[in-house]
């Protein structure tokens, strides 16, 4: 019966070689390992936990994603209000240049224009400049962040708002 034993001892080898190779590290990735890491994922589901992990990172991305293109969507919308705040202060602005023009002609045709009404209707039309300056360098400036366009919007709103109040003082 000498061929007995060797057939159990070859089956005793081979069940001890796989609880040997089912301890090591083994490639889990089936396009990376060998025929050892086959039998051994296949035997111990490493097959399994790899598929997954990448299902779990392919929900994680697709959730990224998502995250991403909703945040896109907001960026969007904000810089369109942005550049809607930014013509209600362009159109203004521009108002408020009409009726500076208006007024020094007025003050002028009358020659009643007193050294203090002269120089603050020069200064408001200098903040008119400016402003009108800074309107066409948000147009055509570099992108800038929606928060740092928002500042440069709210700055440019405050100083049409001065311009405003010199032009209601001016008119009484």
């Amino acid at each position: 019966m000498p061929g007995l034993r060797s057939r159990g001892f070859a089956l005793i080898g081979a069940a001890f070689a796989s609880v040997l190779l089912s301890g090591c590290e083994t490639e889990r990735d089936p396009r990376a390992g060998g025929f050892i890491d086959g039998v051994t994922n296949l035997s111990t589901g490493g097959y399994r936990g790899y598929v997954k992990e990448r299902q779990d990172d392919l929900r994680k991305s697709q959730d990224e994603a998502n995250t991403l293109e909703a945040r896109a969507r907001s960026i969007t919308a904000e810089r369109k209000e942005l550049e809607r705040e930014l013509q209600q202060a362009s159109d203004e602005l521009a108002g408020l240049q009409k009726r500076l023009a208006e007024l020094r002609e007025t003050l002028a045709a009358k020659r009643q224009m007193s050294a203090a009404q002269r120089r603050n209707l020069d200064e408001a039309d200098r903040r008119a400049t400016v402003a009108r300056t800074r309107v066409g360098a948000l147009r055509a400036g570099a992108p800038q962040s929606v928060e740092a366009q928002r500042k440069s919007i709210a700055d440019l709103k405050s100083l049409i708002g001065s311009v405003g109040a010199m032009v209601r003082d001016l008119s009484r």
